[in-house]
């Protein structure tokens, strides 16, 4: 019996990084100032080669490897923006690993990824922070070949 109750809260334990991540969208895509997308992968695998990209993001490449795509955005709210920097501080924290991070001016981004064996990523989250009057949230999930990931980021400077 100890055995089975260790293993539940070993694979409880185990999700909560996951359910941390899912939290900030479920905590801000209601708010007012705020702009929420929520692409399946129903919607994903239906949309044209060649007619997605997000950003800076090419997802011509991973297409058929994502799950879903969350797109979080503030313009214009300082405390709403300050709210959301604060919580997505906790992509610094393992199991996230800090993939890539550019500074042009004032603007920050920064990409962090949740990797997987074998090569691949369940997730990668690029923050976009303009510095105050701007702040983007992206999360890809789904099992991202590393060999896809320099094409998907080819666009970011």
């Amino acid at each position: 019996m100890k055995r089975i109750i260790y293993v539940l809260l070993g694979c409880i334990i185990g999700l909560l990084p996951t359910r941390a991540q899912t939290n900030i969208f479920d905590q801000f895509a209601n708010e007012k100032n705020i702009t929420y997308v929520n692409i399946s992968k129903t919607l994903l695998e239906m949309m044209p080669a060649g007619q997605l990209e997000v950003d800076a993001l090419d997802l011509k490449s991973v297409i058929n490897e994502l799950d879903r795509i969350q797109i979080l955005t503030c313009e214009d709210d300082a405390n709403l923006i300050n709210r959301i920097r604060k919580a997505s501080s906790s992509f610094k924290k393992a199991p996230y690993e800090e993939l890539m991070k550019v500074k042009d001016d004032d603007e920050m981004v920064t990409i962090y990824i949740y990797p997987q064996p074998q090569k691949k990523i369940k997730e990668l989250i690029m923050l976009v922070d303009d510095g105050g009057e701007e702040f983007v949230v992206i999360q890809l999930t789904g099992n991202i070949s590393i060999s896809h990931l320099q094409s998907l980021t080819k666009n970011i400077e």
